[in-house]
């Protein structure tokens, strides 16, 4: 029934695009829920863009100014293009993005909540994002299945200009090559006008599965955790902003505590887009490069699914849209997603206006929440037996150099 209520309090704001006042005010109502559940809360603000966009189609034109150039200036040409490629893979890698700051004219926020534990060795952080998504053609439900196909058509099209303007200050020219630059100059103009159209004429979506529902999961482990005696771990509690526009929010959280969290000992498990459909725990994502999950959580979710009420929770790879699980996966921490999807792979009402309440599957957030909670359950016991192990070796390594001192005396 909380979880219900919780999406259902989200949803009263009607959409909570990044970035704008709705976000703003969807996050001081996650707080006040955070503090209600006995959390020391905590909203840290950050600026953000409200639209990639600008973003995306500035890199674009990179790749347009390449295919102009490589008429005239070839190695001007060459460069270009060659730096539209890194630009482009270190966006959609998160890996870097240098452009991102001068697009950020506007302020999101993120909410932190913890059960304070100092003395706990390991840190377990559950994350959601709260903002939603903007409409677009990109999103079209007719076209959307085609996603995946189109990124990586765009991609080795865009790879293709690269290589053929590279060739010119070698001094290797074609007409077939001329004609070919050309025709991906015009495929890049028709991208860069439909992210143009997309950012003008998005309209903000309810939201509901993407991602009120993820909240609602965590907020739920937070009221469920607090009943719970885990010595060995602090839980933190973080509804980021602004992941609709580049995981924004997750990389400024980072950065904000990089301080607070070890890598070898903080565990991420993301929630996003699990209003209806069929759930998975993710072994790994990334739109171009995969990063592989913590090997950790992923034993103790396969151990989970060996109770039978969890047995169709399955594993699975994200090659979508990337989400916050990226940021700390890329960055070394232990991490894992917990998402649903169709029959088909693809997520339900993804980005488009049916992303309503009255689409919402109940019973799929209410089996995250539980399949989360006994995968916590798992982590705690593979860790106490990974801390014992420890031990025990220090132990034998301390019995060792004793023997040897007595030998020597």
């Amino acid at each position: 029934m909380r979880i219900q209520r919780f999406i259902n309090e989200l949803c009263i704001f009607k959409h909570r695009a990044s970035a704008t006042e709705n976000e703003r005010r969807a996050a001081q109502h996650i707080y006040q829920i955070m503090r209600s559940l006995g959390l020391v809360a905590v909203i840290e603000e950050f600026k953000s863009q409200q639209r990639m966009n600008w973003e995306l189609a500035t890199i674009l034109s990179f790749f347009l100014l390449s295919a102009v150039f490589y008429f005239f200036a070839p190695v001007v040409s060459a460069i270009l293009g060659i730096a539209g490629f890194i630009l482009f893979w270190g966006y959609f890698t998160t890996s870097f993005k240098p452009l991102s700051p001068f697009f950020r004219f506007s302020k999101s926020q993120n909410v932190v909540g913890k059960f304070p534990n100092p003395d706990a060795p390991f840190k377990i952080v559950f994350t959601a994002h709260y903002d939603s998504a903007r409409s677009s053609p990109l999103w079209n439900p007719k076209r959307v299945n085609l996603f995946r196909f189109n990124f990586l058509a765009g991609v080795g099209l865009m790879l293709a200009l690269v290589f053929m303007v590279a060739l010119k200050p070698f001094s290797i020219e074609h007409p077939i090559l001329n004609i070919a630059v050309v025709a991906l100059g015009a495929f890049v103009v028709g991208q860069m006008v439909l992210q143009l159209y997309s950012g003008f004429s998005g309209k903000p979506v309810e939201g509901a599965s993407d991602n009120a529902s993820g909240v609602a999961v965590m907020l739920e482990m937070a009221a469920r955790l607090k009943q719970k005696t885990m010595p060995l771990f602090e839980f933190w509690f973080v509804a980021t902003g602004s992941e609709e526009v580049g995981a924004i929010g997750m990389k400024e959280f980072l950065r904000a505590h990089a301080d607070d969290f070890d890598k070898e000992s903080s565990y991420f498990i993301n929630f996003d887009n699990i209003g209806s459909g069929t759930l998975h725990y993710f072994v790994g994502e990334g739109m171009l490069k995969l990063y592989r999950f913590s090997n950790d959580l992923i034993l103790a979710a396969k151990k989970t699914t060996q109770l039978k009420k969890f047995q169709p929770v399955t594993s699975s790879t994200y090659r979508l849209a990337y989400t916050d699980a990226i940021i700390p996966s890329r960055l070394g921490y232990h991490a894992i997603l917990l998402l649903a999807t169709d029959e088909r792979g693809l997520i339900p009402h993804w980005h488009w206006e049916t992303d309503t309440i009255q689409n919402i599957n109940f019973a799929v957030p209410e089996l995250a929440s539980d399949f989360c909670l006994k995968m916590t359950e798992e982590l705690y016991q593979l860790i106490s037996k990974q801390q014992k192990n420890k031990i025990q070796i220090m132990k034998n390594i301390q019995q060792e150099l004793s023997k040897n001192e007595e030998s020597y005396l």
